[in-house]
């Protein structure tokens, strides 16, 4: 633990996520994001989140350390925002969740408003449901109110790996449900998650898993992912103890999931020809493929489904066409005629979201508050690796505290928001759109699997001379601020309530007339983390500073 870091009070959780603002969608441009897949692995798609933590504690995830209470939003609160889409003329809707399902009630009752309401849309579950707490009314609730992109997390099929990852998933009425889907809604695009590689785990649980896979012949999207080891998890700690390299671990974070690291506790060997009957005998299976490929093109455009495709293999293979031509499938065998895009694209999307959002010009206070949000979680176009799942959707969470603090502020702070590869892909369109906007506060969020790109990025805006308040949030500084924090770049991490936190420094630097905040400042502010020494050090020629300590 090192010593200079300071961590404040834990801040209370939203117990009341009704209370939140809606998104404001009008923050980003959505027709630079609607051209791209997003991670539902669909064009033209909006998300929605519904609820906040998770009532699990899965030693591999993260989200328990930010988020210790599962809170839920309404069905009132959550059918009002997606029928508030559909008359915009969104035709696709993501929940990003982690669980969506676990109050069945509510879950159920959302679907059934939805059919009442015949709003013809389709849903997508990318994050996945809680596959054990289905069952056969709250699958039928789902399909019967558009669900099309079904998404479960099995992870692994041993008993006992089950209850080291402290999933703890009943397993056979995971498959229960699972056949279920299957069999009673073939037009469902299922998909299957799980991970190889954890540590103390068997080959022999590792082939309980594979075996599984194999045992569910008609599901759409099966994946085996190589596990990977984050830090701040319990997963690293309990990889450490049973001796994985913490350099193993560290080289592998950035890595694709198909890559075969030294973080695993089988022979390498082992892995490739796992990964090699995965592929042979369940992703290229002649039969299979001709089952749910129709089924497929009727809800993906050809380049929707190449995209998914593709993250099969790390080259070579191109997508769709090159997929049918290994599988042994003729022309005459199986038409190739994909959902066209012109028949998810959505007219006057811009000016719906202006309509819909009551866009106006703000008469901002001559000294308001400018505030550049910026998020890290897709590679520059020369940078990103071929072999990449390439999948991009707009920043929600910034959507989120942007939209909190427009509301509590009004004309007095100034948002944007931008994105790495939509609104700059490189370092001198970033440091030009810094320049031009001239921000008093830049907020970087990043996931784990960016954590180098999201250090380098922040270098460089330093570099390129900005000086004021840099502040950090999202999965990685928020589990891993005390690594995060040896970046003398970087002033304080968010790790807890975004959005109220944010507003209580926006708060402040608004009383301090913009002047970067000092040492006893941050340390009233509840979720946090900062380098108290080099704080001190870095602000103690800051007169306001000085007149507050004296």
């Amino acid at each position: 633990m090192n010593n200079d870091i300071q961590v404040t009070k834990t801040r209370k959780q939203f117990n009341n996520l009704d209370l939140l603002p809606t998104y404001d969608r009008s923050l980003v441009d959505y027709n630079n994001y609607n051209k791209r897949i997003g991670h539902a692995g669909v064009k033209y798609s909006m998300a929605v989140q519904a609820t906040r933590g998770c009532p699990y504690r899965c030693f591999y995830c993260d989200v328990y350390k930010t988020t210790l209470h599962h809170f839920r939003r309404s069905v009132d609160s959550v059918f009002e925002e997606v029928k508030l889409l559909a008359g915009m003329g969104i035709k696709r809707v993501e929940f990003i969740d982690d669980i969506f399902n676990v109050k069945k009630k509510d879950f159920v009752n959302f679907f059934n408003r939805v059919k009442q309401e015949n709003l013809k849309l389709s849903f997508f579950f990318p994050t996945a449901l809680k596959g054990d707490l289905l069952d056969k009314e709250s699958i039928d609730a789902m399909m019967e109110g558009g669900a099309v992109g079904v998404n479960v997390s099995l992870e692994s099929a041993s008993p006992r790996m089950q209850k080291v990852m402290r999933k703890n998933l009943n397993i056979p009425r995971f498959r229960e449900n699972l056949e279920y889907i299957c069999k009673h809604y073939p037009e469902a695009v299922t998909t299957l998650n799980t991970m190889h590689g954890f540590p103390t785990e068997t080959e022999k649980e590792a082939l309980m898993t594979l075996d599984f896979i194999l045992s569910m012949k008609w599901v759409h999207f099966p994946y085996t992912h190589i596990v990977r080891i984050f830090p701040g998890t319990d997963l690293e700690k309990f990889a450490i103890e049973h001796g994985v390299g913490v350099n193993a671990i560290n080289e592998s974070i950035d890595q694709s999931y198909h890559v075969v690291t030294d973080t695993l506790p089988f022979r390498k060997e082992f892995t490739e020809k796992y990964k090699l009957k995965f592929l042979r005998d369940y992703v290229l299976n002649k039969e299979r493929l001709l089952k749910v490929l129709p089924i497929q093109m009727k809800h993906f455009t050809e380049n929707e489904l190449d995209q998914r495709y593709k993250s099969y293999f790390p080259s070579k293979v191109n997508g769709l066409r090159d997929v049918i031509k290994i599988a042994g499938i003729k022309e005459s065998e199986l038409k190739i005629s994909c959902l066209k895009e012109n028949q998810i694209e959505i007219q006057n999307l811009d000016q719906n979201i202006k309509n819909t959002f009551k866009v106006k010009n703000i008469n901002y206070k001559k000294d308001a508050l400018k505030i550049l949000l910026i998020n890290i979680s897709t590679h520059f176009t020369k940078d990103r690796d071929t072999s990449e799942y390439d999948v991009l959707e707009p920043p929600l969470g910034l959507i989120a505290l942007q939209s909190y603090l427009n509301r509590e502020f009004e004309e007095k702070v100034k948002g944007k928001i931008i994105k790495t590869s939509v609104d700059f892909d490189n370092y001198e369109e970033l440091e030009d759109i810094i320049n031009d906007f001239k921000p008093d506060l830049i907020g970087v969020s990043a996931m784990t699997f960016h954590k180098n790109f999201f250090h380098d990025a922040i270098k460089e805006i330093r570099n390129r001379g900005y000086e004021k308040m840099i502040v950090v949030g999202g999965p990685h500084p928020t589990t891993s601020y005390q690594e995060v924090l040896e970046d003398k770049n970087i002033d304080v991490c968010v790790i807890g309530e975004g959005e109220a936190t944010l507003a209580e420094i926006v708060d402040r630097l608004i009383k301090n007339e913009k002047e970067c905040l000092t040492y006893d400042d941050l340390n009233k502010i509840d979720g946090i983390a900062f380098n108290k020494t080099k704080f001190l050090e870095k602000f103690s020629n800051n007169t306001k500073f000085l007149e507050k300590s004296a």
